[in-house]
């Protein structure tokens, strides 16, 4: 299989769990023909190839949905702004006076609705905005923002007769978003991977799976994790997210095999997962979380599994909640040394539709530590080809107790490292370590 083909092959899957997501909140939050018109936008929009004929598309169904009578596409170009009516004769270039005005909009991007200009967020910016209406001829600003970066403005105006549904039109525009993210990712697939005799795959994917900072904090929660990958194309990850009311949600995982294949599988779930915890309604039980990432990977044809721990500390509450899908047993280290593995199992994710998940609750003392890792890690061999295994990591662990997270990892990856003498990784090794109270 060449690169481009690879690259619409990831771009495709990660459709597909865009708009499982998005159909399944449109259930909840919409109904009627507004509902039906944002279904039929998720299911369609995965076929168009470009941002603008994502927003042409929106425009169209931006007549069902809010009642809209005129859709302008505002995009970047070269450094400027172009508006492109749609179904209308080009307007051309945004005036250069508006242009500082798109700053703000990546840093304000609710929907904008004219009535609302006189409400104080908008201070110096109320001008401009509403010029902007004005060269473009609608009543609604929706900026499209994606990984903290404007992609685009879709600009409407409405029915006179049809009320504004706060709730739709931001769902509207979170849509319209996510669909323009995807079809980037598609040309930034397809053009990494026709790139890759020049770029290694593992550092194509490595940065999409795994969190942003090694390390982190939230209050008495304190985290550091680490993925070494063993070839070409890493598909173990993890990842932190942060919740309302000082607490985090934890990932970790890997898929069901190697190579490229792999790689694919963990960045649909990793995808899959930010979608869903980081959107406008976060998806918070661990249960539930990877009940709807098994379903992004089942299929009754060509099925592909992965494994996944997902687990919402609480520090101020002192609780953690956690959920498995065919993932290793995570470890808890009392202050004192004691250890205990956290029971608790589950299907592997894509095992079937409609898979289910217990949540298992742990009061979580101060100076517990919680060390949660891939079976690369104790599959690790020494030169004589003898595993790193759970014994001697349970004897570590108990030796290590009541170190900072950051000092624990170190304290692993050095033992780990030491084991293997040299001898490369035989599977990818990802760990995570959670401590409370242990700054």
């Amino acid at each position: 299989m060449n690169g481009v083909v690879i690259g619409l092959a990831l771009a495709i899957a990660l459709g597909v769990v865009w708009a499982l997501v998005t159909i399944t909140r449109n259930r909840r939050t919409t109904a009627g023909g507004s509902h039906d018109a944002l279904v039929e936008f998720a299911e369609h929009s995965l076929e168009l190839g470009s941002v603008l004929e994502i927003l042409g598309f929106a425009g169209g169904a931006a007549r069902l949905v809010i009642g809209a009578e005129r859709a302008v596409a505002l995009v970047p170009t070269d450094g400027e702004w172009e508006a492109h009516p749609i179904d209308g004769d080009p307007l051309g270039k945004v005036p250069v006076a508006l242009r500082g005005l798109f700053g703000w909009l990546k840093l304000n991007s609710g929907a904008i609705v004219v009535d609302e200009l006189e409400q104080a967020r908008f201070g110096a910016m109320r001008q401009p905005v509403r010029q902007l209406l004005e060269f473009t001829g609608a009543d609604v600003l929706l900026p499209l923002v994606d990984r903290q970066e404007l992609i685009a403005v879709l600009a409407l105006r409405r029915s006179r007769a049809a009320p504004v549904d706060r709730d739709v039109l931001t769902l509207f525009q979170e849509q319209t978003a996510t669909a323009c993210a995807n079809v980037r990712l598609h040309v930034e697939a397809s053009h990494a991977f026709s790139l890759a005799r020049e770029v290694s795959l593992a550092s194509a994917f490595h940065e999409s799976l795994v969190a942003a900072s090694r390390v982190g904090a939230a209050g008495a929660l304190a985290w550091a994790g680490d993925v070494e990958v063993a070839g070409d194309a890493g598909s173990d990850f993890w990842s932190m997210y942060p919740l309302a009311g000082g607490r985090v949600l934890m990932i970790i995982g890997d898929s069901v095999g190697a190579g490229l294949a792999g790689s694919m599988t963990s960045a649909v779930v990793k995808s899959a997962c930010d979608l869903l915890v980081t959107g406008e309604q976060p998806l918070e039980d661990p249960g539930e979380l990877l009940a709807m990432l098994s379903r992004a990977l089942a299929r009754a044809s060509a099925p592909v599994h992965a494994r996944c721990f997902a687990a919402v500390f609480d520090g101020d509450r002192r609780t953690m909640r956690y959920a498995n899908a065919g993932g290793q047993l995570p470890y808890r280290v009392r202050p004192a040394g004691t250890l205990e593995a956290l029971p608790g199992g589950g299907p592997m994710l894509g095992d079937a539709f409609e898979s289910t998940y217990r949540v298992h609750d742990v009061a979580i003392g101060h100076g517990d530590a919680f060390v949660m890792s891939t079976d690369g890690l104790v599959r690790a061999e020494s030169p004589t080809r003898a595993p790193f295994g759970d014994r001697r990591l349970q004897k570590l662990l108990t030796a290590q107790a009541g170190r900072t997270a950051s000092a624990l990892l170190d304290a692993i990856l050095t033992a780990v490292r030491e084991h293997r003498a040299g001898v490369p990784l035989g599977d990818d090794a990802a760990i995570v370590v959670v401590t409370h109270g242990l700054s």
